[in-house]
């Protein structure tokens, strides 16, 4: 081929090379543009909720104290798992609505919730016949210290453990019990009798380590207390947990959960988990590695530090039930084919680049974005502005 043949060939594969090293170019602006978009997103974001955990993690220590010197966390308990017995009793919707047959919860219809209302403290004065139930399981449960969500249960039974779907037992019948059985020790003047069942069955819903059961168990304290004051003069032996206090453990329920996320610096997060009282703490860790296990795939890689902080506590400190460390092991993840998140294409794709660097960044969008806020524990000094509140940063 002579000299002018080949001219035209070179100056094309130059050509090409000059496009090719364009197109380079402008991917790499792309990339850097929309990885500067996404920090954008979530940096900001991030750094302010880090801030004010950090600000405010003296403060919940504080509360946490001032919640574990209550004389209903140091009650004698006898030790043992009413898990077998509770998740047999209880309905677990979805798919398991109804009360199962033979569980001594089954109401008759004219107490069910469809035919009469019992919120707001209507049970009390209600138009009701408690004279005709059985209470024998409450006092049975007073043999049990804890209650193991994942044993014998519809949820210790699958291989994947997913709250986002709902597999929790049905807590609001046990409270719809628990008016019950504080009407009946009213009217039947045993009024001590009923509100230790119920104050016992507060600590067992606490004892499942989850947010949920910390806030049923303050709501059944609420129930105790509203009985009692509901009398002229209540029995001298009676002291039920004062509305101050329970309060401040439906507050510390869902405010510890945020602490111990992986937007907490992750030493406010272990600093929050070692503060807490032994309830407070399994709670947050349970809560925390179940949205920890859900987003690994993509959030491990940028938020190594909370996990390894994560995993150490979960490794170290001993919690009652084995849930917080079974929701790590076999918490769903959105890879996981039945997460219904996404097909297993698109799984597969995501787990290349650009796949993995894009759900990175969004998985790092969705850490910033908060599971939960601190305004529980804000109206709660709100509401009691008397309570010794710790220091917080500007």
């Amino acid at each position: 081929m002579t000299s002018s043949g080949r001219a035209p060939r070179f100056r094309a594969l130059r050509i090409a090379g000059v496009c090719f090293a364009v197109f380079l170019g402008l991917a790499g602006l792309a990339f850097v543009a929309a990885d500067s978009w996404f920090r954008g997103k979530y940096e900001p974001a991030l750094e302010l909720q880090q801030a004010e955990l950090t600000a405010n993690v003296d403060d919940y220590c504080a509360q946490e104290a001032a919640l574990g010197a209550d004389p209903w966390f140091h009650e004698a308990r006898t030790e043992g798992n009413a898990g077998p017995l509770l998740n047999a009793w209880l309905p677990w919707p979805p798919g398991h609505e109804d009360v199962p047959p033979g569980s001594p919860l089954v109401l008759p219809e004219a107490l069910r919730e469809d035919a009469v209302d019992l919120k707001q403290g209507k049970w009390l004065t209600a138009n009701i016949d408690v004279s005709g139930l059985d209470y024998g399981w409450m006092a049975r449960l007073l043999a049990y210290d804890r209650w193991d969500l994942l044993q014998d249960s519809p949820l210790g039974a699958k291989p994947r453990i997913n709250w986002a779907s709902g597999d929790m037992p049905d807590y609001i019948l046990l409270t719809r019990w628990a008016k019950l059985r504080l009407r009946h020790g009213l009217v039947t003047g045993h009024p001590v009798e009923a509100a230790q069942q119920v104050r016992h069955l507060a600590w067992l819903s606490l004892s499942t380590e989850t947010a949920l059961g910390g806030v049923i168990a303050a709501n059944l304290l609420e129930f105790e207390r509203m009985a009692h004051d509901s009398l002229a003069s209540p029995p001298v032996d009676w002291t039920p947990m004062s509305a101050e206090q329970t309060d401040r453990l439906s507050a510390l329920a869902v405010t510890g959960l945020v602490f111990s996320s992986l937007a907490s610096p992750p030493d406010v997060a272990r600093k929050a988990r070692h503060c807490a009282t032994a309830t407070s703490r399994c709670l947050a860790l349970t809560e925390a590695a179940f949205f920890a296990s859900m987003l690994e795939p993509f959030a491990k890689q940028p938020f190594q530090a909370a996990y390894a902080a994560l995993d150490q506590d979960l490794a170290d400190l001993a919690c009652p039930t084995a849930t917080a460390r079974g929701v790590r092991a076999r918490g769903l993840n959105l890879l996981d084919a039945d997460s219904g998140m996404m097909t297993a294409e698109q799984a597969l794709w995501i787990q290349r680049a650009p796949g993995h660097w894009l759900t990175s960044r969004i998985a790092s969008v969705v850490v910033a974005m908060p599971v939960g806020n601190l305004q529980p524990l804000r109206d709660f000094h709100t509401k009691y502005p008397s309570t010794p509140q710790a220091e917080q940063a500007p």
